[in-house]
């Protein structure tokens, strides 16, 4: 399949700080759990496709990783921050068909009552949607893949795959997400299973 791509920059929580529950709350979930979600892609000229992602969550990153992914763009910019990335410990994985990559972020931040945002970060691109086009743009600085869903607690929800991505400074939360491919990946049908 082949997708034209062009420069598109969504908004995304990545680096978030993970709401503290209540005591004596009941249970939300967390970690260890597993999504299978449906990827859906497709371009102004019609082309689309399909396919299944499952995503592992073994734990989520702590504060302490947050503050040091923090530090490292906020003093080397993206390449520190790649590399801080790249020797974080592996906190999961994400399959594609025959495909895994490896999580080294991952967060979940509560973002209404019943509900959260999960926020993913691959170590590597799981995919240039488009980058076989004649005129693709160059894959260059597209070193990371970032997946951003909302889950309610009874583990259902929705939401988008950057497959290849680079994050820049900007936007509301100091980070801005540039997605190689011309629109992020769909992510629907998300159902969670317990690891």
């Amino acid at each position: 399949m082949s997708l034209l791509a062009s420069s598109s920059t969504i908004a995304l929580i990545v680096f978030s700080l993970l709401a503290p529950q209540k005591p004596g709350s009941a249970r939300r979930p967390t970690a260890p759990e597993t999504f299978r979600a449906q990827a859906r892609v497709s371009n102004e000229a019609g082309l689309a496709g399909a396919a299944y992602v499952d995503i592992h969550i073994d734990k989520y990153s702590t504060d302490a990783d947050r503050q040091a992914m923090l530090a490292a763009f906020k003093d080397g910019g993206y390449p520190a921050l790649v590399t801080a990335l790249r020797k974080a410990p592996a906190v999961g994985s994400i399959k594609v068909g025959n495909d895994t990559f490896v999580v080294r972020w991952a967060r979940a931040e509560r973002s209404g009552e019943n509900k959260r945002t999960i926020s993913v970060v691959t170590e590597k691109p799981m995919l240039f949607v488009g980058g076989g086009n004649v005129n693709a743009k160059p894959r260059e600085g597209y070193e990371l893949a970032v997946v951003q869903f909302d889950m309610d607690d009874s583990g259902n929800g929705s939401g988008t795959m950057a497959a290849a991505a680079k994050i820049k400074p900007g936007g509301p939360n100091g980070f801005e997400i540039d997605d190689y491919a011309e629109q992020p990946i769909k992510l629907t049908s998300i159902s969670r299973s317990l690891s």
